[in-house]
């Protein structure tokens, strides 16, 4: 897979809340910084995180928009991008939007997100 694949393989296993599929992608000392504030250091922390968050949050989808690579070679890649969540949480109606930041490295072959660092905020497009 591409970098770009790699993203779009990301995303589409957290939609399907495809806990296993999801950690796969990520690399095992990989760092994440969420919009809400909680920073996971390690693939342990990460899994435990998007655990709570497949079982809390009901009828839930992620996508992002705007995806900008701002750096590309044969080992590592990095993008900026918006994002924007829906879902339910006790039943109500809960949502999200921001911007957002990954980077991926090749690792035995294969590329594995080592950082990923989401925030609020609008996205302004240049």
């Amino acid at each position: 897979m591409t970098p770009l694949e790699t993203k779009r393989a990301l995303i589409q296993r957290m939609n399907a809340k495809d806990l296993a599929g999801t950690m796969e992608l990520i690399a095992d000392d990989a760092v994440y910084f969420w919009s809400n504030g909680s920073a996971m250091f390690g693939k342990a922390a990460i899994e435990e995180a998007m655990a709570a968050n497949f079982v809390g949050i009901e009828d839930d989808t992620y996508d992002t928009h705007d995806l900008t690579w701002v750096a590309e070679n044969d080992e590592i890649a990095a993008c900026v991008f918006s994002f924007a969540w829906t879902g339910k949480m006790d039943g109500q109606p809960v949502s999200g939007r921001g911007r957002g930041a990954t980077v991926l490295k090749r690792i035995d072959g294969a590329w594995r997100v080592v950082h990923e660092h989401l925030s609020q905020g609008r996205w302004k497009p240049r």
